[in-house]
């Protein structure tokens, strides 16, 4: 029996039993639609045979047939709309369609789905067909309403699609294996969905289409155009929505994109994290007509919604993780790179004996230390300190270590070379300063000298008295690259056989532990001045250091050099080399030889 109800109140059946149906605002038609502009005649119904038509009869404002002005008599099919004026008739029938008999076999997406009667209410379905055999069957059955016969699974089908989905998300790991499967699965679950959709909020908030699927193609590559009123209301409220009927649904008024869409029935569920903070949704719809799925089915995908959030959150975490490791990797071998930056051995220097500490806070530092010959035998010990830490720092630490040694190269004044330094690390323009010590070691003179750009002066211990000097420290300048054009000036001190110099970074003195106590600069000159050479001053100085740090992590990079003067100055000379090989005979005949030049 074929009938019409009002859209949006399924009370009044009208049923079409008269060959001619006729709808109109006069008190003769079959249905009277007294109304807003409905026209006396307005249309008529048309009983064919087994069809059903649509005419409009010649109304001022147009019949409408789904949306569309009807021009010529249309055949009608359940679910089918009929607007006069303000007024919406929805066409049904209760009789099973063809494909839904007994002995029928249907297809969805390539598989065979067994097809099962089942009785609803008052109305009766009868007939079961037999299972196919598939091993990805499902079985769907069909129920009556006063929207038509819809079409959904049975519950053995859906329990088995479950497991299925259980199966498929177990140890899966990437995010973009998960979606996919799980789209595939609802479609068993649901059969009258057209359309599914995964869409998650990225890193800035905005919601991305992650994977769609149609029952009708197979391009997930497409445009994806989804309604945000709908979502967002899903994300805000963190539960799920059913709608029988979204473009008629009060919810979603103002949301003109449902109409454009074609979206009918609908359900959207939440994905949330471990905190139940919602991050994307879960959505299946239906453009057949109202009433396509159930409060149950709302259930159900608002559980695969669940268990789809975890498995996404860890195939996140793993993700991550693996991204994690290959960060720690690029950081071994940048530690390693910056470790080839830095001295190997110490510097061969007659009459010197240096040594030093290195370590960084996270990986690779900003800290720096090098040993640079000069001419005449003199070696530019260097230490520096490039403000903070980590990956930037290292990179600035490296050109920093390029224009140091070209500047000394190219300079011989040792003050002339500090600021050309300055001037060419300011001309970066990278918001990053760096504390810089120079001092210069000469076995062939009893002095050194130093230059200071912002940095802690030296610590020098005395042989002679046992004081301790730090010399630079008055006439120390601004720290390298914060100006161009500085001006420094070279402080030349002594350096007697016996003398010992410290040079160290900030990371020694502030070290913190863990009541956020720094180890003090009056703690490491008392540590200087403890008798001991350079091995063991560094030694007693690391091991005290390191045992205020304790357990706490690295507050900062630390670095050190220990210079000193272990022999007299002496100027080297082609006799006293001869001198030290030649007995007094050799060197008498070697002069004989010579005539007299030795």
């Amino acid at each position: 029996m074929a009938f019409l109800t009002i859209s949006g109140d399924s009370s009044d059946r009208f049923e079409l039993t008269e060959v001619e149906t006729t709808l109109g605002r006069h008190p003769d038609c079959t249905i009277v639609v007294d109304a807003g502009a409905v026209s006396r005649y307005h249309a008529k119904v048309i009983a064919e045979g087994d069809q059903f038509l649509v005419e409009d009869s010649g109304s001022r404002n147009g019949t409408f047939l789904n949306g569309k002005v009807l021009s010529k008599a249309e055949p009608l099919k359940p679910g089918d709309r009929i607007r006069v004026s303000d007024v919406e008739f929805v066409f049904n029938t209760d009789t099973v369609p063809e494909f839904a008999r007994p002995e029928t076999e249907m297809t969805f997406e390539g598989s065979n789905f067994g097809i099962q009667m089942v009785d609803e209410g008052t109305d009766s379905l009868s007939g079961v067909l037999p299972n196919l055999g598939s091993e990805n069957q499902s079985q769907v059955e069909f129920r009556s309403s006063i929207d038509g016969l819809k079409m959904s699974a049975t519950a053995e089908a859906k329990l088995a699609a479950l497991m299925q989905i259980n199966r498929e998300l177990t140890g899966v790991l990437g995010v973009e294996e998960v979606l996919p499967k799980v789209l595939d699965s609802l479609f068993k679950i649901f059969p009258a969905a057209d359309r599914g959709f995964i869409v998650m909020k990225n890193d800035a908030g905005d919601l991305i289409p992650r994977w769609v699927k149609n029952r009708s193609r197979h391009d997930e590559t497409e445009t994806v155009r989804i309604s945000r009123t709908i979502i967002n209301q899903v994300i805000d409220s963190g539960e799920p929505i059913l709608s029988l009927d979204a473009s008629e649904d009060s919810r979603f008024d103002s949301s003109q994109s449902i109409a454009d869409f074609s979206i009918k029935s609908m359900i959207c569920a939440p994905l949330v994290d471990a905190g139940g903070k919602a991050f994307g949704v879960l959505q299946i719809d239906s453009t057949a007509g109202r009433g396509q799925f159930r409060d149950e089915d709302a259930d159900l995908l608002a559980g695969v919604a669940a268990q789809a959030g975890i498995v996404i959150i860890n195939a996140r975490m793993h993700e991550q993780a693996l991204h994690q490791r290959e960060v720690e990797q690029d950081l071994k071998l940048a530690t390693e790179v910056q470790q080839a930056f830095l001295p190997q051995t110490p510097p061969e220097s007659c009459g010197y004996r240096v040594r030093s500490f290195y370590q960084a806070a996270n990986h690779i530092g900003g800290d720096y230390f090098d040993y640079i010959p000069l001419s005449g035998d003199r070696i530019a010990i260097v230490v520096a300190d490039v403000v903070g830490h980590g990956v930037a720092a290292a990179m600035f630490m490296a050109k920093l270590s390029a224009e140091t040694r070209f500047c000394l190269a190219s300079e011989p004044d040792l003050a002339r070379a500090i600021e050309m330094l300055n001037d060419h690390m300011s001309r970066l323009h990278v918001e990053r300063f760096i504390t810089f010590l120079v001092v210069v070691i000469d076995p062939a003179s009893e002095t050194a000298a130093v230059v200071n750009a912002g940095h802690m002066a030296p610590l020098v211990r005395k042989a002679s008295d046992g004081s301790l000097v730090e010399p630079g420290e008055e006439e120390s300048g601004l720290p390298i690259a914060i100006d161009d054009g500085m001006v420094y000036e070279t402080v030349e001190f002594e350096m007697a056989k016996g003398d010992l110099a410290v040079l160290y970074t900030d990371g020694i003195n502030e070290a913190m532990n863990s009541k956020d106590e720094e180890f003090g600069i009056e703690a490491l000159r008392k540590l200087t001045l403890e008798s001991g050479d350079a091995d063991e001053v560094k030694d007693r100085i690391v091991k005290a250091v390191l045992e205020h740090v304790g357990d706490s992590p690295p507050f900062d990079d630390m670095c050190m050099v220990i210079i000193e003067r272990t022999g007299d100055a002496q100027l080297p000379s082609q006799t006293s080399k001869l001198d030290d090989t030649l007995d007094d005979d050799t060197l008498e005949s070697l002069n004989e030889t010579s005539g007299g030049l030795l």
